[in-house]
């Protein structure tokens, strides 16, 4: 990662930059993360994962499946309780 000085605006505007950029490409593999280690069956928890931005553009990740948390629990037999946590950890070991 390149980061120029400019002066106290630009440094800041560019470490904005940096930042989001960063945010962006974490959600993203968070994203594919979470999609691969959901339980399928039909496909709608899967398919459920969205990300939104939230006031000031940070990136929030989504899933409104109702029952999603209870599979993230152990309810489901193709995975075991905690897919959420684990896909975390991988995206952020990838990042």
């Amino acid at each position: 990662m390149k980061l120029r000085v400019t002066g106290p605006g630009g440094t800041i505007d560019a470490l904005d930059r940096v930042v989001s950029d960063h945010r962006a490409r974490l959600a993203a593999t968070l994203l594919a993360s979470l999609r691969e280690a959901t339980p399928v069956v039909t496909g709608r928890a899967r398919d459920g994962w969205r990300i939104d931005a939230a006031p000031g553009g940070a990136p929030v990740i989504r899933n409104p499946v109702p029952y999603v948390q209870r599979l993230n629990d152990g309810h489901a037999t193709k995975a075991p309780a905690g897919f959420i946590e684990r896909a975390l950890d991988t995206a952020l070991e990838e990042s």
